[in-house]
């Protein structure tokens, strides 16, 4: 799967991109449920997350070109 940019609503305290909250895909907007996995490398934040129908999606961050990006449908 070629990666897709993607918005993402995110809770923000300490540093930007912290917790993603939802985020819209080809005009649907998923609301996120909860963060099953989160990890960093390099310059970006990975997270596993969970809709509330129960799909899992893997979305990054990319600090230096400032985006979001899905990377992967689970289920």
């Amino acid at each position: 799967m070629e990666r897709l940019i993607i918005q993402v609503e995110c809770y923000s305290n300490y540093k930007y991109a912290q917790k993603p909250i939802a985020f819209t895909l080809q005009g649907k907007k998923y609301e996120i449920k909860r963060i099953l996995k989160q990890w960093r490398e390099t310059t970006k934040d990975f997270f596993v997350v969970e809709t509330p129908e129960q799909r899992q999606y893997t979305i990054s961050y990319d600090e230096e070109g400032d985006s979001w990006h899905l990377e992967k449908i689970e289920r």
